[in-house]
């Protein structure tokens, strides 16, 4: 395991211990002492409530708390069912901005400026020197 996997652990297990006791106990005992295994012992990011938000937490370590939240502390199904359609309509927003970026009509578009900007011009074209077609002609003879 990298170190930045291992980095993302630690900062699990910080928001862990902020959020406190009562959250810890609703997940699997498992699944905290491997969080608690594989962390840096090195690096120990102590978080709390009032300074949380400012704080610079890897996106990941983000998504595996949302994770925990959705599956392990969501109350009742009202509040899962409120938390899975914005984890949807966040997915849906990124797809949508990897679609734009990536779209394969503008690339097309970006062709078609090229050509335009070469029927404004005058284009230089290839013509066979005598000497060229005088080879080409002999080649084809002995093929």
């Amino acid at each position: 395991m990298d170190i930045n996997e291992q980095m993302i652990y630690s900062e699990v297990y910080g928001i862990l211990d902020m959020l406190g006791k009562s959250y810890i106990d609703k997940l699997p005992d498992g699944l905290y002492r491997m969080i608690k295994g594989k962390k840096l012992d090195t690096y120990s990011p102590v978080y709390d409530r009032e300074s949380f938000k400012s704080k610079n937490i890897k996106r990941e370590a983000l998504s595996m708390i949302a994770l925990f939240h959705l599956n392990y502390w969501c109350v009742n199904d009202e509040e899962k069912n409120s938390l899975q359609q914005m984890l949807n309509e966040n997915e849906e927003k990124y797809q949508m901005t990897l679609k734009e970026k990536y779209n394969s009509d503008n690339l097309f578009k970006k062709k078609e400026k090229v050509e335009e900007y070469n029927n404004g011009s005058a284009i230089v074209q290839y013509k066979e020197t005598i000497f060229s077609r005088f080879i080409n002609r002999i080649k084809k003879v002995f093929h």
